[in-house]
């Protein structure tokens, strides 16, 4: 269910004066969402979902509790403010205690679309349909899912502040395999605006790629140079990102922890062409400005020359050790070149291409280790072409070191990762080198 502006305004307002608290927060979110599914070059499901939530912080001091409803008549939002209240004076004192936050200034909002919003069944089975038409034409397996939302997010405070935040999103995924078992590929689009779904295009590549990656040969696991295609590197910078709080930093319990106290901010991390910085107003992936408790989420930059510039924590700790407030971002984009992948591949003598990765998980934090597999269509390159498939990896590696191995970057582009669905991405591909696979996986 979706208010404008001034609805979900008088709602939370409507709200406030139920409440006895010192102070009080609200989070309200709604939503309308539509999802197609097809399986075996057939739609199957065609969904619609509609919600709307609001989760209620009563404060007494230090003292704070919560409670979400989606209730909205008049008796149901008084038991829910009252039961806040109960759960507040039930609670301890919290350490690390944050008032709400007063007024405040925000980027201007560039996420929403007022042609994903009127979207209807008609225009999203044209999606499915070309893909589906397509591969049965190429005698291949075709399977995937639509979906679009139009949503809302608005949060009050006690201390005067308002926010309201009305976005769209419009993503598409689908993934090919032929009929043998040992071909595969895939691709995650996801656009504020619809009319940037090339899907057409993305038809006809996902299916290439399917027959392209036909009985992959088999290579020894080791270190090789690679080039990442922006799903991938958007993996690595999602992970990143994650890795880098400043509180885990300062403490002594992070790969951004100084020997001695203290973090790298300022060191020499990564190549120096890498630039990573988060804009939630930056047209390649828009995002909301400001986050749950109302925080502006501003331009930031993250890695720069070579350095690490910045790193994210909360009020609390900011507050403590008399830093500016970074929050965590709602996006990561990459600066990327004017060079194409083709032009990229053509341009290596001999390397491995990552369609993306899959199930990536930590395996040792201070280090920033992880691993994980790749998934549908890793191909060798040799002499400036795709030469042949290859089975699929197991890798270990850590994306630190995948930002400083770094030996070229191509056109960054508006990608979907594996692992983050809570982030807007756009990254170009990467040549990196020494990336290291440490087995072989029999996956597809």
């Amino acid at each position: 269910m979706l208010l404008d502006d001034n609805e979900a305004k008088r709602l939370l307002e409507k709200i406030s004066k139920v409440s006895s608290a010192e102070s009080i927060t609200l989070n309200l979110t709604g939503r309308n969402t539509y999802n197609l599914r097809f399986a075996v070059n057939s739609i199957t499901t065609n969904g619609f979902a509609d919600s709307l939530s609001l989760n209620i912080t009563s404060n007494f001091g230090r003292k704070k509790g919560s409670i979400s409803v989606n209730k909205f008549d008049d008796e149901s939002i008084k038991a829910a403010v009252l039961r806040s209240e109960e759960i507040a004076n039930l609670s301890p004192d919290s350490i690390e205690f944050m008032p709400p936050l007063g007024e405040q200034q925000y980027l201007p909002a560039n996420n929403y679309n007022s042609d994903t919003e009127s979207l209807n069944s008609e225009k999203r089975a044209v999606y499915l349909s070309n893909v589906i038409e397509k591969a049965i034409k190429n005698d291949v397996i075709s399977a995937g899912y639509f979906e679009d939302e139009t949503a809302f997010t608005s949060v009050y405070t006690s201390n005067g502040l308002y926010a309201y935040n009305k976005r769209s999103m419009a993503g598409f995924s689908a993934t090919v395999r032929t009929k043998d078992g040992t071909g595969s590929g895939r691709f995650d689009k996801s656009y504020v605006n619809i009319n940037k779904l090339e899907y057409d295009k993305l038809s006809d590549w996902v299916i290439e790629r399917s027959l392209l990656s036909i009985n992959p040969a088999e290579l020894k696991p080791g270190k090789y140079t690679v080039i990442l295609e922006p799903s991938a590197a958007a993996d690595m910078a999602g992970l990143c990102i994650n890795f880098m709080n400043s509180r885990q930093a300062d403490e002594g319990r992070s790969y951004f922890s100084k020997r001695g106290g203290g973090n790298l901010i300022g060191e020499e991390m990564v190549n120096k062409n890498v630039l990573l910085y988060s804009d939630p107003s930056d047209p390649g992936a828009p995002a909301v400005p400001f986050n749950s408790e109302g925080l502006p989420r501003n331009k930031i930059i993250w890695f720069k020359n070579g350095k690490l510039i910045n790193l994210h924590s909360n009020r609390y700790w900011a507050e403590k050790n008399s830093r500016p407030i970074i929050g965590f971002p709602s996006n990561l984009i990459m600066q990327g070149s004017d060079k194409s992948l083709e032009q990229m591949i053509s341009e290596t003598d001999y390397a491995i291409l990552i369609t993306r990765f899959w199930y990536i998980r930590t395996v040792d934090p201070k280090t920033m280790l992880v691993t994980g597999l790749t998934r549908d269509g890793v191909f060798e390159i040799k002499d400036g072409k795709i030469n042949r498939p290859v089975k699929n990896f197991r890798f270990n590696e850590s994306p630190i070191n995948v930002f400083k191995n770094v030996i070229d970057i191509g056109i960054a582009e508006k990608s979907s990762t594996a692992e983050n669905d809570n982030l807007q991405f756009s990254i170009p591909p990467l040549k990196v080198a020494d990336f290291n696979f440490s087995s072989l996986s029999d996956a597809i």
